[in-house]
């Protein structure tokens, strides 16, 4: 016969409660994460490669490589994945699927590229030297703003600026990360290259005032920033340099904002004490440079950061517990089967 006891079925039982710490992951490259115990929901910044930055040397048109996608994937998720930055574009003029990405490239002799919703903004426009006395080249795209397109100076234009990432706070400190690259230029004497945007975006470097003139840089590693352009002087004509684009960010950290202008994401539900695949984005490859100048124009690699929130629970570790007591702690939200 089953015995009753104060409205407890069964023998005695014992209570374990306590605290989860708060635990915060960095990705630099690509792994598993494996949850703790009492993990239920996750909160992620996933942030893609950037594309190289564009260009000319010895004459020769190169459009930047898209970055690498970065992701987390596992049960019971459906996979997550932010989008590799759009290369910058070159004077070549066949259009290439390189420029659109998680932010877009900066334009060339081409149209500038798209960035990706809810991810990153649009490259900067160029112009050709028949529209403005010299053929300049767009910013790459960032994940706070689009890259810059050229710009009059003094009655001189130069190469736009690579558009600004985006701030997270998720591991402690204000960090941003996903600028985009500088675009650059050159036709028969100095211009002014772009700076690249605020989050690791490279600087557009070119020949001008002779090697090795303004030096291009590539895209911070692990900010995802899009590469500066480079063009040098061995022909004067078509040599745009167009800013890498940053990669795609994604962000469900409360309060603060993704790529695009978009507001946070959910966070995801997970299963604790389980692995997860993270994904980290390589950066694209940038155009070639004159070798010994210390010129680089590749895109920046991804990173994934994942925020485990502290949290409290309540075990039943035997025994049955009542009804009233069960009914109580999964309202609180305090009940795990663990």
């Amino acid at each position: 016969m089953a015995n009753f006891n104060g409205g407890k079925i069964g023998g005695d039982f014992s209570v374990q409660s306590g605290t989860q710490s708060e635990q915060v992951t960095t990705f630099n490259a690509s792994g598993t994460l494996t949850t703790q115990t009492y993990t239920t929901e996750v909160q992620y910044l996933v942030i893609a490669g950037g594309g190289g930055g564009g260009g000319a040397q010895g004459g020769v048109m190169t459009v930047g490589s898209r970055g690498s996608a970065s992701s987390i994937a596992g049960a019971p998720i459906t996979t997550l994945t932010s989008t590799g930055g759009g290369g910058g574009d070159s004077g070549a003029t066949n259009p290439t699927a390189n420029q659109p990405g998680g932010s877009g490239g900066g334009a060339g002799r081409n149209i500038i590229g798209a960035g990706t919703t809810n991810q990153g903004y649009p490259g900067g426009d160029s112009a050709r030297a028949n529209s403005v006395g010299a053929d300049v080249a767009g910013g790459g795209g960032g994940a706070g703003a689009a890259g810059q397109p050229y710009q009059p100076s003094g009655g001189t234009v130069r190469s736009g600026d690579g558009g600004a990432g985006v701030s997270s706070s998720i591991t402690g400190s204000a960090v941003t990360r996903a600028g985009g690259g500088g675009g650059a230029s050159y036709y028969f004497g100095p211009l002014n290259t772009g700076a690249g945007g605020s989050g690791g975006g490279g600087t557009g470097g070119s020949t001008q005032g002779g090697a090795p003139g303004t030096r291009a840089s590539a895209g911070t590693a692990n900010t995802g920033g899009g590469g500066g352009g480079f063009a040098e002087d061995s022909n004067p004509f078509n040599n745009f340099g167009g800013g890498g684009g940053a990669g795609g960010y994604r962000s469900s950290v409360p309060g603060e904002n993704s790529g695009g202008g978009a507001s946070a994401e959910s966070t995801l539900t997970v299963v604790g004490n389980t692995p997860y695949t993270i994904t980290v984005g390589a950066g694209g490859a940038g155009a070639p440079v004159i070798p010994g100048y210390g010129n680089e124009t590749a895109g920046g690699s991804g990173v994934v950061i994942v925020k485990e929130p502290q949290t409290d629970y309540i075990i039943n570790t035997s025994g049955v517990w009542d009804m009233n007591s069960v009914y109580d702690n999964v309202k609180a939200g305090n009940w795990t089967n663990a």
